[in-house]
């Protein structure tokens, strides 16, 4: 149990590759089982503050099983953080890519938008019909970063000795 604290919770010290991927492979089985927690728990105050918690949750376990696993290897948290903004720059391209530049477009360009609520709903479907089409796609661009950061990981061997994280 306590070597499980230490891997899920604290992000100092080092990982070897195998306990990386027996990391990994637990949080993702915890993750899937937070979804269908969360999905058969409704909707009420409760299952928001959970998600809230679990969210932050997940971001210190990701932090700490990530960073010792960087930090056997030599490097610091940046190359975790460096992934967390690659994505967020794909998201953004993703969804203007998928139809967010003809909506902006066309609701900024036409303020008589603006007051008509039917007008509005129609650019509003065409959007999401069009982001429905691309989402198939957009999953495997979004799922593939972190798959090929989590592949680095796992086969980059660590520095033999010591380091400055250990």
């Amino acid at each position: 149990m306590k070597s499980a604290v230490k891997l899920f919770l604290s992000p100092s010290g080092r990982m070897a590759r195998i306990p990386f991927i027996i990391g990994i492979a637990c949080f993702t089985g915890f993750v899937f089982a937070q979804k269908y927690v969360l999905a058969n728990t409704g909707t009420g105050i409760a299952n928001f503050l959970l998600g809230f918690v679990l969210f932050f949750l997940n971001l210190h376990i990701i932090m700490a099983v990530f960073g010792k696993r960087l930090h056997d290897l030599g490097r610091s948290f940046w190359p975790l953080i460096g992934l967390f903004a690659l994505m967020a720059i794909m998201f953004l391209v993703l969804i203007l890519n998928y139809g967010g530049i003809e909506y902006f477009d066309t609701v900024m360009a036409h303020p008589e938008y603006a007051g008509n609520e039917e007008a509005m709903q129609k650019v509003l479907k065409t959007y999401q019909d069009r982001l429905a089409q691309g989402l198939p796609r957009a999953n495997w661009i979004m799922a593939a970063l972190p798959a090929l950061f989590i592949l680095w990981l796992a086969l980059v061997p660590g520095q033999a000795g010591k380091n400055r994280y250990g």
